[in-house]
């Protein structure tokens, strides 16, 4: 074991390309783990190449995503299908058969409990954060260890009780730099010593940008953003990629009812309205005459703006000045309201000569 003052103290000459290093406020141990070099890094290929991709948002995402009235309209957008929501997943697990049980009605209204939050732990929306910053902190430079190792050290603080965000990870470059750990290498140590369940230590070749096409030509949203959130920070560039390319997939594509209701949709809402890039939505729940959705998505676009627009005034007339006012596809919009406002007018008075005719 060795010992130091300070994370700026030199570096005795001890191998360490298959040694990884334990940080512990003034003292640094080292004890092998892994073969083959567990603190040798490689820079890895640029996911999506959009890693440093600038959101294109009209303000920062993580100011709205966390409102309280902003939650609110995206919980209702989303909806709730427990079909959906509970549906069979391909995990790779075998089923096991179903059981059927005969309850009183104290029971059952306990079951419903118990599945009223399980369904609010699946329809936990991920949050919508903006690209986190790189991370450039620098201890010191000590020139006399240049060309001692072509290996870069690195350690970690195993310490119980720290979030994996604030674990101290400190890197010795071969040019005799100490610096804090780049996000990439933080992430690779802090998965070897505390594993995120279906967190992988290196990129699965399923975000590579040939396979999430396939993925996504396949409609598999839903499993491309689960394997997603498994495997990167919110806040991570390539999770960012990735997510934008499948929302914005589906919203090309008019897939909308793939998604909805996951925890997912309201992520991809939220996105759509601060990209400015939410009418085919709207346009899709005019079509499908969901009138209350279409409403909560224009009370989305106003509470997102901070526009002082009334929105607490009747659906048909919030949704109409929505589309003859900020909308961005105006003429698709006015013949989808129109050819809903007849069929409306026309069903109202069907529904009027029913109720005369029977009485």
């Amino acid at each position: 074991m060795a010992t130091f003052q300070s994370v700026s103290s030199v570096l005795q000459p001890v191998k360490m390309a298959t040694r990884a290093a334990m940080f512990t406020f003034s003292k640094f141990r080292y004890f092998p783990i892994l073969k083959h070099g567990v603190a040798k890094f490689s820079v890895s290929s640029n996911l999506l190449n959009a890693s440093a991709l600038e959101p294109g948002y009209s303000r920062d995402p993580g100011e709205v995503f966390f409102k309280e009235n902003v939650q609110t309209l995206l919980e209702r957008l989303t909806g709730r299908d427990c079909d959906k929501v509970f549906h069979n997943r391909k995990l790779g697990e075998r089923l096991e058969p179903p059981k059927y049980e005969l309850l009183t009605q104290a029971e059952v209204d306990h079951v419903m409990a118990e599945m009223e939050v399980k369904l609010k732990r699946k329809l936990q929306m991920p949050p919508l954060l903006k690209e986190r910053d790189p991370i450039k902190k620098i201890y010191s430079f000590n020139p006399e260890l240049q060309g001692f190792d072509d290996s870069k050290y690195v350690f970690i603080n195993i310490s119980q009780g720290i979030t994996n965000r604030n674990r101290e990870v400190v890197v010795r470059d071969p040019n005799g730099v100490l610096r804090e750990a780049s996000w990439e290498e933080r992430q690779r140590m802090c998965q070897i010593y505390f594993p995120v369940p279906g967190r992988k230590i290196n990129v699965p070749k399923m975000f590579e940008e040939g396979n999430i096409q396939s993925c996504l030509d396949r409609d598999e949203f839903e499993f491309v953003l689960d394997r997603a959130c498994a495997q990167f920070d919110p806040d991570d560039p390539e999770y960012i990629s990735v997510t934008r390319k499948t929302y914005d997939f589906v919203d090309e594509n008019t897939k909308y009812t793939s998604l909805r209701p996951t925890r997912h949709f309201g992520p991809m809402v939220l996105h759509l309205v601060l990209s400015k890039k939410m009418d085919n939505l709207l346009f899709h729940f005019i079509n499908s005459k969901d009138i209350d959705a279409a409403a909560n998505l224009v009370r989305l676009f106003h509470t997102v703006a901070d526009d002082t627009s009334p929105t607490e005034v009747d659906e048909f007339q919030l949704i109409e000045n929505y589309i003859q006012g900020p909308a961005l596809k105006k003429p698709a919009l006015e013949l989808a309201w129109q050819s809903f406002l007849e069929i409306e007018k026309q069903r109202r008075e069907v529904h009027s000569q029913q109720n005369n005719a029977s009485n």
